[in-house]
């Protein structure tokens, strides 16, 4: 079971990519966040997640998609207690554009990870090694460039390509 964590103004995009892909990998899915009322996404459109953080089930796999401000939710208890909730359940964890602030903040990413631009530099200013390529995969956490380059992550810890 893939779960989709909506961060406040996370990227539609990433999260759409994880959810079409599961469906295509015929893994189920779902969305998760702090409350069930509507998250705003970075182009706009509000998403209802699926489960708050209570009552969602168990998930194999988490993905957090990037946002505007991805380290502020990992100062929130709540953000946190679920994440604590399911980490050690949790087979693969995968890192959108610049979700892996989140995971700095919350104190769970590893030391070297892939990451597009602006946030490879600021990674790199918190001490993390920032590593060439699409998606880097350090235990159970695929640090990826975000966007298409979710796919491949996904793909290599499914076991077989996703074809869109």
């Amino acid at each position: 079971m893939l779960a989709v964590l909506l961060l406040p103004e996370f990227s539609e995009l990433e999260a759409a990519l994880a959810l079409e892909a599961a469906r295509r990998l015929e893994i189920p899915a779902y969305t998760v966040a702090k409350g069930r009322k509507g998250t705003l996404a970075l182009a706009g459109s509000v998403w209802t997640p699926t489960y708050a953080f209570p009552a969602a089930p168990p998930p194999k796999a988490l993905l957090i998609p990037g946002a505007r401000r991805p380290e502020r939710p990992a100062k929130d208890a709540s953000w946190l207690a679920f994440l604590e909730e399911v980490w050690e359940g949790l087979e693969a964890v995968f890192l959108g554009f610049n979700a892996h602030l989140f995971l700095a903040e919350a104190g769970r990413l590893p030391k070297e990870v892939a990451a597009p631009g602006e946030v490879a530099e600021a990674l790199r200013a918190l001490g993390y090694w920032v590593v060439p390529g699409g998606f880097h995969r350090e235990g159970k956490v695929y640090a990826t460039q975000g966007g298409l380059a979710l796919l491949p992550a996904l793909s290599d810890w499914a076991g077989k390509a996703i074809e869109l």
